[in-house]
C-alpha cells in the first residue's frame, strides 16, 4: 500500500516564512508603540496636587533708627527763626507791590522796613558769616550775612559798626550798627523816613522776611 507524503519544504521557503513572521511581529510592535503614544497624549491626566502657596513676605515700611538719623542730618530740616533786627521798632512797609513816592513809581518792595529813630541798635537776626559790607547813595550802609544752605539776610540804611569785617563770623544778636541818620542813607526810600530796610534771599531769590521772622517779639 502506498502512503501519501507531504513534500518537504525547501530551505528558501522556510527562510521567507521566517522573514515574513519577523516583519509581521515588528510591525505589530510598531503599531502597539504608536497606539501607546497616542493614548499617552490624548487621555486626560489625573490632576496633580499643587502645593499651597506660602505667605508672601511684605516689605517692612517701619522706619529704622538709621532713617531717623539721616533725616535729622539733612540741611534745612530744622526751621530757621530770625530774631527781630531792631528792638522796639515799628513795622513799616512790608514785602509787597507798592507805590514808591520817592521814585514816583510802582515796584515790588523786596523787604520789610523797621521804622526807628536814628542811632537805634541793629543786630544780626541769625548767626552766619559776613559776606559783604557796602555803602552806596541809594542803600546807605549795607551788611549781608550768609547763614548757609543758600539763606542770607541783608540790612540796609545802616551806620555799620567799625568792628565788622568781611568774612568774619557773627552770632544771632550781635551788633551790626545803628539806623542811619543821613538824609540820603536810603535814597530810593527817602520819603519813608529813618528806618532799617531788612531783606532775605534764598538761593539768590528774594523771599518775604516774614516767613522767617517772629513778629510777636515786637
Amino acid at each position: 500500500m502506498n502512503e501519501n507524503k507531504t513534500p518537504a519544504e525547501s530551505p528558501v521557503k522556510i527562510k521567507r516564512k521566517a522573514l515574513y513572521t519577523a516583519l509581521i511581529a515588528g510591525g505589530a510592535l510598531l503599531v502597539a508603540a504608536a497606539i501607546a503614544l497616542i493614548l499617552a497624549f490624548t487621555l486626560p491626566k489625573e490632576p496633580g496636587t499643587l502645593d499651597e502657596p506660602g505667605p508672601v513676605e511684605q516689605p517692612d515700611d517701619t522706619p529704622s533708627d538709621d532713617d531717623d538719623e539721616d533725616e535729622e542730618e539733612q540741611p534745612g530740616s530744622t526751621a530757621v527763626v530770625f530774631a527781630l533786627p531792631v528792638q522796639g521798632g515799628t513795622v513799616g512797609t512790608a514785602y509787597t507791590f507798592w507805590y514808591n513816592s520817592t521814585l514816583d513809581r510802582y515796584n515790588l518792595h523786596t523787604g520789610v522796613d523797621f521804622k526807628a529813630p536814628a542811632g537805634t541798635s541793629v543786630t544780626a537776626a541769625y548767626g552766619g558769616r559776613i559776606e559783604s559790607i557796602t555803602d552806596t547813595l541809594l542803600e546807605g550802609g549795607k551788611v549781608v550775612i550768609d547763614h548757609g544752605d543758600g539763606l542770607k539776610s541783608e540790612y540796609a540804611s545802616l551806620d555799620v559798626s567799625p568792628d565788622l569785617r568781611v568774612g568774619g563770623n557773627i552770632e544771632r544778636g550781635d551788633l551790626l550798627g545803628t539806623v542811619s541818620a543821613a538824609a540820603d542813607a536810603m535814597g530810593n526810600e527817602y520819603n519813608e523816613g529813618e528806618h532799617l530796610h531788612f531783606e532775605v534771599t534764598l538761593n539768590g531769590e528774594s523771599v518775604d522776611p516774614v516767613a522767617y521772622l517772629d513778629l510777636d517779639e515786637k
